[in-house]
Parts: structure tokens; sequence; C-alpha cells
């Protein structure tokens, strides 16, 4: 329920600062879309959202849902540069460079359904940098170029301006084909002052520029940000707003003409009522209310009260809330406590004599065989995040000498955490 009361998307600025040739629908989808799975990135494998649900997420006011499909088979063969800012202190850490952004999807009527890669998945959950991104503010957009100044520039907001970009850089952060604005006043003209006025515009932020010449060039570009205006009222109201008029059309096939009706005539809490008394009926749960629209219209304008069997249930609501609340928690816990463990098995091998590290190596490659993940061990080595992953399964399930002294060592380390 957090999601529906805060409309903020944490995005990896991995993510955030990365070359790609995205429209405008389709980096509004992308944001949606992780927006809409964030919460339970690592414990499902596989997401749902309405498309009228994506559709309002983006903005995007119109029933053609072939261009959703069209933005999601582009997406699903969009391949992004991973991280052209801080790429040199992420890849030292073993982060990929480059994945497509989700790996499938399929719409099946009116529902969308869809999935990351482990490897996206381990990139974009819990990032320990990234930026907040307003989906309510995204949605305003009306340019791709608009957006991802509005991205590049929401992570600095603190220190009140962005790092120098050179030209060539900040082209592709904003998603310029090569050859396409190569002389700097078109490129002014065409992208960076539309940019800019929609982030004025639309943000909360006010950005200028600054630029560093080279004789009359201009070689890079740095943007001074001002915090100027707090739209966290304004968003809860849209963000509640969207996901009531939502639910009215999707569950309740409500017009247009009667949400907007319904809307101004009861309060958002008197109609979240109704529909909590409706949801936790016998009638609705075994599916005997044909006509959803005409029942809830009829529950608002009589007002009707829980009988005692919808009051036990929505008493007992917040329990079943609260148990999947822990479950959340707890599996989080999971994901961190083997986040901790698998960063000491690195430390642990790494501390080995050379003659240890080699034979445990040799082993290791025989476990991989001919796979795709040999390929990457031989490409990057153990520098990459998907091969530490690998030697770390393998020590857990092929050494358990070593896992009780690493083991032992993990203990003493969670006790000081």
């Amino acid at each position: 329920m957090e999601k529906e009361r805060s409309l903020e998307l944490k995005k990896h600025v991995a993510a955030i600062h990365s070359t790609n040739k995205l429209s405008l629908v389709q980096r509004k989808i992308a944001n949606a879309l992780l927006f809409n799975a964030y919460d339970e990135l690592l414990i499902k494998d596989e997401h749902v959202i309405h498309i009228r649900a994506l559709c309002n997420l983006i903005g995007y006011d119109s029933n053609d849902y072939k261009t959703i499909k069209k933005a999601l088979v582009n997406l699903l063969s969009t391949v992004i540069e991973w991280n052209l800012v801080d790429g040199n202190k992420l890849d030292s850490e073993g982060v990929w460079n480059a994945s497509s952004i989700i790996s499938d999807a399929s719409i099946d009527g009116a529902v969308c359904t869809y999935s990351y890669s482990n490897k996206m998945k381990k990139l974009l959950y819990c990032p320990e940098l990234y930026g907040r991104l307003n989906m309510v503010v995204q949605a305003q957009f009306q340019s791709t170029y608009g957006l991802a100044l509005y991205e590049n520039c929401i992570r600095y907001q603190n220190i009140e301006q962005t790092p120098w970009f050179d030209i060539a850089q900040f082209r592709k952060l904003m998603g310029i084909e090569d050859g396409k604005y190569t002389i700097f006043r078109d490129f002014k003209r065409r992208v960076l002052d539309k940019a800019i006025e929609e982030v004025n515009k639309y943000s909360p932020l006010e950005v200028a520029t600054k630029y560093q010449k080279q004789g009359r060039q201009v070689i890079a570009i740095q943007f001074s940000i001002k915090y100027v205006r707090d739209l966290s009222k304004e968003s809860n109201k849209l963000s509640n707003s969207i996901t009531l008029s939502q639910q009215l059309k999707d569950r309740y096939g409500f017009s247009k003409e009667q949400i907007e009706e319904s809307m101004s005539h009861y309060d958002e809490n008197y109609i979240l009522e109704k529909i909590n008394i409706i949801e936790s009926s016998s009638s609705f749960i075994n599916g005997k209310i044909n006509n959803l629209a005409k029942y809830l219209l009829r529950a608002l304008k009589e007002d009707y009260q829980p009988s005692k069997s919808s009051s036990q249930i929505m008493r007992e609501t917040p329990i079943k809330l609260d148990t999947i609340l822990t479950k959340k928690r707890e599996d989080k816990k999971l994901v961190e406590s083997k986040r901790l463990q698998d960063k000491q098995i690195i430390k642990f091998f790494h501390e080995q004599s050379a003659g240890v590290r080699k034979k445990i190596l040799k082993e290791f490659e025989q476990h991989l065989g001919k796979s795709l993940y040999m390929d990457i061990y031989v490409r990057d080595g153990l520098s990459n995040v998907l091969v530490q992953d690998q030697l770390c399964d393998f020590i857990k399930a092929k050494k358990p000498d070593l896992m009780v002294l690493i083991k032992s060592d993990f203990e003493l380390v969670e006790e000081h955490q």
C-alpha cells in the first residue's frame, strides 16, 4: 500500500546514467514497470500490472493499447549501457555494463505480465545509490529529453549541482543518436533548451546551465539545481485520486462520467469504505454480484453499513496485511543476509594463498563446464558479479570444510552489524 501513497521510485544511478534510445513512452513505461514491481522484485519471478493502471502511471490518456504493446516490444530489444557517470567505481566492484531492460512480457486482454533477468533484479533492488523519481512528475513530461534531464538531475538536488558532463557523454545520457544535432546551436535549441524548460515547468527543480569552453567550442556542461517547490502533498493527493479512479474503472466498470460524479459528490474515504464493505461481503467473495457498478452506486447513495460477518472480515484484514508485511521484511532480511554472507565468502577466498585459490578455481571451472557463466568467466574473470555469485554458490555446495571457517567469520561479522 505504501506505493499508492508515495508514488516514488528509487532508481539506481547506474540505470539513470545510462545510454539508450528510448522514446518518451518507453522511458516512462520502464520506470512505471519498475515502480510496480519494486517491492517484490526479489520475491516474485513475474509481475503483473493492469494496462489501465500502467497508462495512469505514465499519463497516457488513450485506449490505444497498441502503442503500449509496441513500447514493451522495444523495451525487450533495447540494450542499455550502464553507468556513464560512476562507471569506473562500479566496474571495479564487478557491476555489469549492459542488459536488456526487461527479459520478457506478455499482454492477455487488459493485463500485462513481465519479468526481469536475475542480473537486472540484483542491480535494481535495494540500491546503495539511487535517485528518487516522482511518478506523478514523470507522467507530465512531454519529451524524452526533458524526462532524461530530470532523472539525471534529481540525484544531485541535495548538492545543488551536477558534475561536469562532457558533451559526448551528455548526448549519450539524453539518448541522442549519432550524427543528430551535431552543431551545438541545433543541439541547444532542439534538446537542451526544451529539456530545461520541461524540468523547470513540471518538476520541483529549477535547473540552469553552465558551460565549459575550449576556445569558442563548448566541451562540457553542468547544471545548477534549486529545489523550488514541495510536491509531496500534490503527489499524495493525485496518487490517491489516480488509485481510486483506476479502481472504480477497472474493478467496478465505472464510466468516466460516473467516476467524476462519484468523486465530486462523495469523500474519497467514504467511497473506499463502501468498497471495503462490498469486497468483504460473502456475495462479492462468492461472485454473486452481477453488476458491481450499480451495486457500488447504490451503496454510496444508501450509505451501506457492514454486516456482522463482513465486520469480522474487516477486523481480520489488518492482521493479514501485517502477516504479508512481516513476510516481506523476513524475505528482505534473508536477501540481505545472503548478500553479506556472499561478500564474506569472496573476502575469505581472496585471503587464501595463491595455491589454495588456484585449486578452488580449477574445480570451479570444471563445475561451470560449457555454460554461459563460463563464457562470462573467461571474459571478465572474478570481477563480474554474476561469476562471483556462481563462485559463492559453488563454495557453499561443494566446499563444506571452507564454509565452516567462513560461517564462523560470518557470525562474528553479523554480531557487529
